[in-house]
């Protein structure tokens, strides 16, 4: 069972890889997302034996006493079932802002705004992301990386505490409270946010964070989260596209956001390098994340995570693996 946990639990790991980078790929070149979860693995194992003897009574001079000999087979047959995801729980894990718990829970347990912010974020009390995906296209402020640094090291430094008190359903409430014995550092920090965001200098020691295009109180930090679907269409912005189809024309880059750099960088080519993070085939052509390029592999593993978090649902558990053996 120990072998089977392994093994299973690699491919289901390298499979959903495959499957998020192709729709990303995908997205780059106009498809639409299709995601298929397995919702269920049953392997069943058949084992065989035989043994036969074969003995010479008095043999002639040269020739063998007999012989034995035995074999054992061992077939395993698995199955896989799989469950497309479409339409209530499709729109609320693609189509829907994030939920703004899940973000907040996170950078909470320590994950930094540098690594969440750019990605699923597209706005801070009026401050914009940029964007370089077409349907989504938007020039940012160019304030917006200043706070996200300058809120990183408040983390980091702990000027800076996010408390969420959770309640029933999905309510709760969270605010930021900052932290005493401030070094220079961190108090420079805080005047360039107070500044930067409008926030009241007076009243800075706690704050109300809410979820809104705008604040509607002097006191609150608003936070507009972007969708799954938002954010596949801006990491597909950092896919190698070349024309694929005779006679195509070449794919747009966004040339509204071209000056902002791609979150995640996807290569192309006849063949992936055997080192490859992850890697598919589309169209005939081989993409893949490399194996050594870390800020891509970090953004990939957030993006799989905030996926995750995504589905609110609870329509879905997680993969039933049975293996009966016969």
């Amino acid at each position: 069972m120990g072998i089977d946990r392994t093994d299973y639990g690699n491919r289901l790991r390298e499979a959903n890889k495959e499957q998020l980078l192709l729709n990303i790929v995908a997205m780059r070149y106009g498809d639409a997302p299709l995601f298929l979860e397995v919702s269920s693995v049953i392997s069943q194992y058949s084992r065989e034996a035989n043994v036969g003897v074969d003995l010479t009574l008095a043999p002639p001079s040269g020739s063998s006493d007999g012989g034995v000999a035995g074999g054992v087979v061992i077939r395993e047959t698995p199955t896989v079932t799989y469950t497309p995801l479409s339409g209530d729980r499709f729109a609320r894990s693609l189509l829907s802002p994030l939920p703004p718990a899940s973000l907040l829970s996170m950078m909470e347990s320590g994950w930094s705004a540098e690594i969440l912010f750019p990605l699923a974020v597209r706005s801070v009390n009026g401050l914009r992301n940029g964007s370089r995906d077409p349907l989504f296209a938007e020039v940012g402020d160019g304030e917006f990386p200043l706070v996200v640094a300058a809120l990183a090291r408040l983390q980091r430094s702990r000027g800076l505490v996010l408390n969420i008190e959770r309640h029933e359903a999905n309510n709760f409430h969270a605010h930021g409270q900052i932290g005493e014995n401030l070094s220079p550092q961190d108090q420079k920090d805080i005047a360039f946010l107070v500044r930067a965001l409008k926030l009241p200098d007076d009243r800075m020691e706690t704050f109300e964070l809410v979820f809104a295009a705008a604040k509607s109180d002097p006191d609150q930090l608003a936070i507009r989260t972007r969708s799954m679907f938002e954010i596949f269409s801006e990491l597909a912005q950092g896919v190698d596209a070349p024309v694929l189809e005779k006679g195509g024309t070449p794919l747009d880059p966004g040339a509204a956001t071209e000056h902002v750099a791609p979150l995640l960088r996807v290569r192309s080519g006849a063949a992936p390098p055997s080192d490859a993070h992850a890697a598919v085939r589309f169209r005939g052509r081989w993409f893949w994340i490399d194996g050594d390029d870390a800020a891509s592999k970090r953004t990939f593993l957030v993006a799989q995570i905030l996926l995750s978090l995504a589905d609110t649902s609870g329509a879905a558990a997680g993969p039933l693996v049975t293996v009966p053996v016969n």
